[in-house]
């Protein structure tokens, strides 16, 4: 199967409503070995859009090089979304349900529907390994780091170096965020993210602007 690779940095979808009026928000670039960095779509967050969560993202759309609409997604719902085409006909929905602890585990996760029909996409945030190994090595090593390096930031701070402080508080350590959609009962990933902002899917069993559309919702939980 044909397979193409897209890059989809989220450091300006939060910060949507600074991005300067006429810039895209975020570009979508080419990860493939001929094309690589080259920009293929743009996504247009309205500078406006009220910041409604992870449970509602603001209304976005996705345009190609030349300024033609692929797709716009929309919050219909808790956690649900509309895809419409460039004549906005519904394309496909996408939904996310977060994830917890009580009364049992259970990891966010997507659901991703096209309109024509056929079985939906799955994928879980994270691999049960990943989970597994971060809570019991990750985990208890990012409390201690994080609390040394809060302790830092507030001497620091009391000697009056705001940007120092503001670096030594701002470690983090990333959970598992490896994500593959695939159908039920099936092995091989339709979508697979393994980090590091890059997408790869097989164009032929998914509608390119859904696999956009759900890599931009994806990257926006600040993954």
């Amino acid at each position: 199967m044909p397979l193409t690779m897209v890059e989809i940095q989220n450091y300006r979808l939060s910060r949507y409503d600074r991005v300067p009026a006429g810039e895209p928000t975020v570009t979508i670039r080419s990860v493939d070995p001929a094309t690589k960095g080259n920009a293929i779509a743009y996504v247009h967050v309205p500078q406006d859009a009220p910041k409604g969560g992870r449970t509602a993202r603001p209304p976005f759309h996705i345009s190609g090089l030349q300024g033609e609409v692929l797709c716009s997604v929309r919050s219909i719902d808790e956690g649900a979304y509309d895809v419409r085409g460039g004549d906005g006909t519904v394309i496909g929905r996408i939904t996310r349900s977060g994830g917890r602890v009580l009364p049992w585990p259970r990891r966010a996760h997507w659901i991703l529907q096209a309109a024509s029909g056929g079985e939906p996409l799955t994928a879980k945030r994270g691999t049960v390994g990943g989970w597994v190994a971060w809570s019991l090595l990750g985990f208890p090593i990012y409390s201690v780091v994080w609390a040394l390096s809060t302790v830092q930031g507030l001497l620091l701070l009391m000697l009056g170096d705001k940007d120092e402080a503001k670096k030594e508080s701002a470690w983090e350590l990333e959970p598992p965020s490896r994500a593959l959609w695939h159908r039920s009962g099936g092995s091989d990933a339709v979508i697979d993210y393994r980090g590091g902002c890059i997408f790869h899917f097989e164009s032929p069993r998914v509608d390119f602007r859904l696999a956009y559309a759900q890599a931009v919702l994806h990257m926006w939980d600040g993954i």
